[in-house]
């Protein structure tokens, strides 16, 4: 059955991406009207949520007069960052007045795909590195600018962080600059209630989570319904039970397999913590609104979120506590990837490259990166990047690892998206008990083993 289910998923899958490509291929042309009617539907909603700096200019002739750069910027996380980039682009205008940046914030996956089926996409917009198969999608199908050409100063990175932005050894999107975890964050008030400590161990955490289920209390809100939230939680626990594993998966060891027993327990876990109502009686249909809304009333004890929340929960209101779940030995080991906050892509098909470059430099440097960290409260990965004060307590782990997402885009093969299959498919049957540990473990081993050879 398994593989019967890995096969079909693949096969739709790939089935979908080629439609989808052949959709957006550079080649294809489709009707005037359709294009029009896409166009106009696009800005239509750009103009609902714009965050604009600057007018846009009439195109110039000449590389001396001044230009007008169109940017996409995240929309999910327009509250978060807005200030920052309104900063980020007056800064950047003052310093080359003859670039001028209009940025919206615009960019969904369905406003990207929408673009790319339209040619309407931007001079410049974010992409998420190698956590997940889209920008290499983009780029092997010949969306991206390629950068190296452009002379970028990369001595300051680590070569994890320039990897996330190469694709088949070439760069095509600016680099991170911090680290994203996910982290417990607790109510200080409940846990003294009921005389209640943060987890040295795996057993105490277990211990923990019995203490507070068993007084009716919920002890980790989880939002059933939002596919990208609820991995926070097994991701969690994929790093405590599969780190070794995982690691060996990034650097292709051969022998190492998803049904392996460590993929396995974390897996099972995630299935045991729903069915023990750790999660509370309606995870199930909670939404990303109600997920947080019952942390910070008091309902839930616990949430699991990423540490890029971390001024989010710090502003709450709630009494608030954090920590790391360690492993049996008591380690923290903590499920990373690298924020793409400041991780952007130029479009192959922008009339001003040198312009658009100068800008993801520009996001590169130092003062961009040190002005996002005190103004977003995140996890640093370069030296000469000063954390602030409010995470402190966020930057004391032993070890980190690839979350898992990242973990199943590095094996999908062309033409495949197993984080996909990882997110929507295995951990909703995970929570609804449809499926158990290793059913879940075999699913995904089918999935990135067998491929279809026919190009």
């Amino acid at each position: 059955m398994e593989r019967a289910t890995a096969r079909t998923y693949n096969q739709g899958n790939r089935g979908t991406k080629e439609m989808w490509w052949s959709m957006y291929g550079l080649k294809n042309k489709r009707p005037a009207a359709l294009t029009m009617l896409l166009a106009v539907a696009l800005l239509a909603g750009c103009a609902k949520s714009d965050s604009i700096v600057g007018e846009q200019q009439p195109s110039p002739k000449s590389g001396n007069e001044q230009v007008a750069l169109q940017v996409w910027g995240d929309l999910g996380n327009q509250v978060a960052l807005e200030a920052s980039f309104r900063l980020i682009n007056e800064n950047f205008m003052k310093q080359y007045p003859n670039i001028r940046i209009n940025y919206k914030f615009v960019q969904t996956p369905e406003s990207l795909d929408f673009g790319l089926l339209s040619n309407e996409l931007p001079d410049i917009f974010y992409v998420q590195g190698n956590k997940t198969t889209k920008m290499s999608e983009l780029a092997r199908n010949g969306y991206l600018l390629p950068l190296d050409e452009y002379g970028f100063d990369l001595r300051r990175f680590p070569e994890e962080a320039v990897q996330y932005g190469t694709v088949d050894g070439k760069l095509y999107s600016s680099l991170p600059a911090f680290l994203d975890t996910k982290v417990v964050y607790y109510n200080k008030d409940i846990f003294k209630r009921y005389h209640l400590s943060p987890p040295r161990t795996w057993d105490d955490f277990i211990a923990l989570l019995e203490a507070l289920s068993s007084r009716g209390i919920t002890p980790i809100s989880m939002p059933g319904t939002e596919y990208k939230e609820r991995s926070w939680m097994s991701y969690v626990l994929m790093a405590l039970f599969a780190h070794d594993k995982s690691e060996a998966l990034m650097n292709d060891a051969p022998g190492v397999k998803l049904t392996d027993p460590e993929f396995v327990e974390g897996l099972q876990y995630f299935r045991d913590f729903a069915e023990k109502g750790y999660f509370g009686a309606d995870y199930v249909s909670q939404d990303r609104v109600r997920w947080r809304l019952s942390f910070t009333s008091g309902e839930a004890a616990m949430i699991v979120d990423g540490s890029w929340n971390n001024l989010l929960y710090e502003n709450s209101g709630v009494n608030l506590g954090k920590f790391y779940v360690p492993n049996r030995e008591g380690k923290r080991i903590i499920p990373v990837s690298y924020n793409n906050w400041t991780t952007y892509s130029v479009s192959a098909a922008t009339k001003y490259p040198e312009q658009a470059v100068q800008y993801l430099k520009y996001l590169n440097s130092r003062e961009v990166q040190q002005l996002m960290g005190d103004a977003t409260g995140m996890i640093p990965i370069l030296g000469d990047i000063e954390p602030s004060d409010s995470i402190q307590d966020l930057m004391k782990y032993d070890a980190t690892v690839d979350n898992f997402t990242t973990v199943m885009a590095h094996l999908s093969k062309r033409g495949m998206d197993a984080p996909t299959l990882y997110r929507q498919t295995v951990l909703a049957e995970l929570l609804t008990s449809k499926l158990n540990g290793k059913e879940a473990a075999e699913l995904l081993q089918e999935a990135v083993v067998y491929f279809d050879a026919d190009p």
